[in-house]
């Protein structure tokens, strides 16, 4: 029963890196989001129907 402490000290560091590594891509993907929404023009009317 010695290597299970060694086991769970990996497992629990693997399931941090990949919560770290969840939280940088939501974050990434807010990101991007916000650089959308900040980037949409309003729609200008149609310049034919202004003549």
């Amino acid at each position: 029963m010695t290597m299970t402490s060694p086991i769970l000290a990996t497992a629990f560091m693997v399931a941090a890196a990949i919560i770290l590594a969840m939280r940088a891509a939501f974050v990434a993907a807010s990101r991007r989001s916000m650089v959308k929404v900040r980037s949409r023009r309003p729609i200008r009317a149609n310049n034919k129907i202004q003549g």
